[in-house]
């Protein structure tokens, strides 16, 4: 004997699968964008931080004579400069991200060699645009590159 199945109301289902596709879809579009979003934001900040850190650690650790410039000079010191060349080497990870960066190195908030400071500082800024999700972000967040700084201050330590 031959059985047939009836279906009841088939007709009516038919399709409805990718009506509740065409409405979930843009849910879970952000429910993936938005973490890998701020994960990469996240990422860059910290990428920043342990540069600016690693700078201000050279900086801090530099001996009084490398500090101090010789009398009757008045140019930029080669330790502030290293210590700027750190922290855009510890950048090199995040650098094709970039559309700008600033490295700062300052000794009690100016510039280097004129005393024995306190404290060093470097700072490092970024903007960084989001390549990957640009145009899905954009709608959100702006148009303008992001905006991180991240700075560290410590004590010179040849005091």
């Amino acid at each position: 004997m031959r059985q047939t199945k009836v279906r009841i109301g088939g007709r009516a289902e038919k399709g409805s699968i990718a009506v509740e596709t065409i409405f979930c879809l843009p849910i879970l579009i952000l429910f993936l964008v938005v973490p890998l979003f701020f994960a990469r934001v996240f990422w860059y900040y910290s990428v920043a931080q342990k540069a600016a850190h690693d700078g201000a650690r050279f900086l801090a650790s530099a001996p009084q004579f490398e500090i101090m410039p010789p009398a009757g000079g008045g140019a930029r010191l080669p330790v502030a400069t290293l210590a700027e060349a750190i922290a855009l080497e510890e950048l090199s990870d995040i650098r094709p991200a970039l559309e700008r960066y600033t490295i700062t190195a300052l000794c009690d908030l100016d510039a280097c060699g004129f005393e024995v400071p306190n404290t060093v500082r470097v700072s490092v800024r970024l903007k960084v645009r989001d390549e990957i999700f640009g145009p899905f972000t954009n709608q959100y967040f702006g148009e303008e590159a992001l905006s991180l700084e991240a700075r560290v201050t410590m004590r010179y330590a040849g005091n």
